[in-house]
Parts: structure tokens; sequence; C-alpha cells
């Protein structure tokens, strides 16, 4: 079911992939080795089950639909360079970067994030300047007593 995005719903949402935060988690826990999408969906379902949709914990889910998630998560951190990848015999595995995160993967993180409260600041100051116009253009109408029109 479609979900309206101007919705106090949508707004209250979560904007963090909690399963993308386990999974550095997971690498960064283990230094130093490296694993298949398989072997991390085997361990994420036995200790933080609530990263994978409902219906991926159902019992007629497969597992390979829990790992062509976590796959394509994997994917997404490598591209972004915040973990490693390798292909041994035809099998790939992920690994933590050791170096931490680099610097283009950093500023497409932070930089929208700090310009989600300015946005919020912006729009508070534009409904407050609407209504002092308001105040303004019609100033024989009765204004709450909290009103400052000076």
């Amino acid at each position: 079911m479609p979900v309206d995005v101007e919705s106090d719903r949508w707004e209250r949402s979560t904007r963090v992939d909690t399963l993308e935060v386990e999974l550095e988690w997971f690498l960064r826990a283990r230094s130093g080795l490296a694993y298949t999408p398989a072997e991390i969906t085997e361990s994420l379902v036995e200790t933080t089950p609530e990263v994978f949709p409902d219906a991926l914990l159902a019992e007629d889910a497969t597992n390979a639909s829990r790992i062509a998630l976590v796959a394509c998560r994997l994917e997404k951190l490598a591209w972004h360079e915040r973990l490693k990848v390798h292909s041994l015999d035809g099998t790939l595995y992920y690994t933590d970067c050791e170096g931490g995160q680099f610097p283009v993967a950093d500023l497409e993180r932070k930089i929208p994030e700090r310009f989600i409260g300015v946005e919020q600041r912006i729009e508070e100051l534009d409904a407050e300047v609407d209504r002092l116009r308001h105040a303004l253009q019609a100033p024989d109408e009765e204004h709450p007593d909290n009103a400052d029109l000076q």
C-alpha cells in the first residue's frame, strides 16, 4: 500500500537503514576476517532478526531471499567504499575497511543530514513571515495576544 510522502507517518519514519548499520557493525567487530553474504545472513538472523522485514522471517520465506537482501546492501556499502569485497573461487567475501570511511562516502552521507535542520528552520521562518504578512495586510482584524507586530 503506498504511503503519502506528505503524511505525518512518512515524516516520522526512520531514514536510517538498520540492516546497513548492522552489517557494518558485524564486519567491524570481526575486523581481519571476511564473510560470505550467506554467513553474514545466518548470523544476523540469529542475533538481530529485527533488521529483516517480517515477511522474510516468516516460516515460508526462503533463506535465499534474506541472503539476496543482505548481498544488495553489502554491494551498496562496497560501492560507497565503506567495506571491501573480494572474489575467491567464484564466491564473494566482504570485510571491514581498515581505514574507516572514505571522504566521498562521508560527504555523501553528512552533507544532506546537515541541511535537514536548515530546511526545517526555513519552513518555520516562512510560516512566521506569512503570518506576519497577513497580520500587516489586515490590521483591523483581531490578532492573538502573542502576535508581535513591531
